[in-house]
């Protein structure tokens, strides 16, 4: 019979205890299989992950964008569908539908459902809690009054260089117009148009770019998010006068939703910009197009005052322009490569190639009258 021996016992237990040996190199630290990542020739872990990353937020931005602009020819085929079986010609539910008020309720129907449903179901498939995305919250006291007032007033610019991009064009002969149909009349007219064209697309088109699209990208930078959400937000308004404005407009916006980190602001500025419009929309056709520009002068002038002032009296004006520098490793032109290739970014892009009208006409008659001129 074998005899216990207490230092076999314990040397046993040491074994057991033992962990199996690793091949680590000196200075790297053992890494479990299952984790290892296949990275591919040019990128590290970190470009490697935004790019994933860029990749995959396109494709959220993207196919929420190609089903917002499909809401609409989906709606145009069900609308004459219904008609017809009402016993409506193709021509007397144009008719109808063009009709001011039903035409304004429409658009705030319409509008509410592009801009919200395809946003909020495919980011939250994709994981995205909204909440985080959307920044709601009450800005800083310092920030109000200055980003409120020069936001106006670089709207106000902005519209007067589109207006004078129109007169350019005019002088080769090009006449581009965007036709939004009659203008409701009379106060409840006046009250439809606050709804169809202030309140609903303030809150609704800032909602989706300003705090989805660019509330999902801002981890990849400030300056790409705000950069990225402006050149989508001028391709969505889809002809050719507006899109340089809704560009010029989203650059200011996204700047002001991320230095107050909240999309009150923005949807001020927004609904102010569109308010005059619809203001200037119902003053007395006996005032002339001459004065109504001293007044939209005066206007910009007293926007830019009370912005430049607003600044100086802020505490934080050495900061109200400086975006925070990012932490990524990838380089800017590398992450909207990484965006703008994406295939469903590209089929939007296409689309709205498509739908800004006459393009192709436009650009042919705008090279003839050049040509024609510097032969003269």
């Amino acid at each position: 019979m074998d005899e216990y021996n207490p230092q076999f016992e314990e040397q046993k237990t040491d074994a057991a205890n033992t962990n199996p040996p690793t091949f680590e190199q000196p200075g790297v630290s053992a890494i479990p299989h299952s984790y290892v990542t296949f990275i591919p020739y040019g990128f590290t872990p970190k470009t490697y992950e935004e790019k994933n990353g860029i990749k995959k937020k396109a494709m959220s931005v993207g196919l929420s964008l190609i089903i917002t602009m499909g809401i609409t020819f989906v709606w145009s085929i069900v609308y004459v569908f219904i008609m017809s079986k009402l016993g409506f010609t193709s021509e007397k539910s144009m008719e109808i539908i063009r009709e001011p008020a039903i035409m304004q309720v429409l658009q705030v129907i319409l509008s509410i459902l592009m801009f919200t449903v395809p946003f909020i179901v495919i980011f939250k498939a994709g994981g995205m809690r909204i909440s985080d995305l959307v920044p709601i919250k009450k800005p800083e006291k310092g920030m109000r009054l200055s980003m409120y007032f020069i936001g106006v007033a670089f709207c106000a610019f902005a519209n007067m260089a589109t207006s004078a991009a129109s007169r350019f064009f005019s002088f080769f002969g090009i006449e581009y117009n965007v036709d939004f149909g009659e203008t409701p009349k009379g106060f409840f007219g006046f009250l439809l148009c606050l709804l169809s064209t202030v309140i609903t697309p303030a809150l609704i088109e800032e909602f989706a770019f300003r705090g989805i699209v660019l509330g999902s990208l801002k981890k990849y930078g400030e300056g790409f998010a705000v950069l990225v959400s402006s050149i989508l937000f001028g391709l969505m308004h889809g002809n050719f006068e507006q899109i340089p404005f809704a560009f010029l407009v989203g650059l200011v916006l996204g700047l002001i939703t991320v230095k107050t980190d909240s999309i009150l602001i923005a949807c001020a500025v927004h609904g102010t910009n569109n308010l005059v419009s619809v203001i200037f929309d119902f003053i007395p056709s006996g005032i002339s197009q001459a004065a109504q520009n001293i007044m939209y002068l005066i206007f910009l002038l007293i926007c830019l005052t009370l912005g430049i002032l607003a600044l100086a009296l802020s505490e934080k004006s050495n900061e109200m322009f400086k975006l925070k520098k990012d932490s990524c490793e990838s380089k800017l032109k590398e992450r909207f490569k990484w965006f703008f290739t994406s295939p469903v970014i590209i089929i939007f892009i296409v689309i709205c190639i498509l739908h800004v009208k006459d393009i192709y006409n436009i650009t042919k008659k705008f090279a003839v009258r050049a040509r024609d001129r510097i032969m003269k």
